[in-house]
């Protein structure tokens, strides 16, 4: 195996381990359970563990050509970034406070994603990819109201201070936490820069 070969493998590893563990741990415990990022002493949503890890999987292998540095440093931006503008949308719902910690996270997001994409030029600018991103946007703050209309964030302060036992975690949830993981991935390419560069010559010969 060539060391390139070696270091995907190496990058893609952790996030193999994490799927599988999220996979079992959805099975045995159920969906609104905790799984560890072994080796880390970290535990997280199974659901955001099995979005996360399949995000990162799935845009690393999509990404040509395949890189390992530069693979991994557009999978996790763009993980980092979604998660960022999740938890900034999430705090205005919950808890205004945390936006003190959510804004700087979501322009420093910004910003290095400005900054990769000049080196790596791997987004896309289309009516098409900016569509389905912003319907996910949309989708997700769709979701957030609603479970704000529901009492799920009422719920969730008081069982966040020790006030209430029950765990307000619902399907809603769920799927806001899938559409914020996920809608930042139609913005990028699988394209190379080489190839789009081609097209471009080709057409401007014929």
């Amino acid at each position: 195996m060539r060391f390139g070969g070696v270091v995907s493998v190496a990058l893609l590893l952790p996030a193999v381990v994490w799927a599988l563990s999220g996979a079992i741990s959805l099975v045995e415990k159920g969906l609104y359970s905790y799984t560890f990022l072994f080796p880390l002493p970290v535990k997280l949503h199974t659901v955001s563990v099995l979005n996360i890890s399949v995000f990162y999987l799935t845009a690393f292998l999509s990404i040509r050509p395949r890189k390992p540095v530069k693979n991994f440093s557009i999978s996790s931006l763009l993980l980092f970034l979604s998660n960022a503008v999740y938890e900034l949308i999430y705090g205005i719902f919950l808890d205004w406070g945390s936006l003190k910690v959510t804004i700087p996270l979501v322009m420093v997001g910004a910003g290095a994603l400005f900054f990769l994409n000049r080196r790596f030029h791997f987004l896309v600018y289309s009516r098409q990819r900016s569509l389905l991103f912003f319907s996910g946007v949309v989708c997700l703050v769709a979701v957030m109201f609603a479970l704000n209309g529901l009492g799920f964030f009422e719920e969730m302060r008081l069982y966040l201070s020790g006030r209430a036992a029950k765990d307000p975690h619902n399907l809603l949830w769920v799927l806001s936490k899938t559409v914020g993981v996920w809608m930042f991935l139609p913005l990028s390419s699988s394209i190379s820069v080489k190839s789009r560069t081609g097209e471009k010559q080709r057409s401007t010969q014929s």
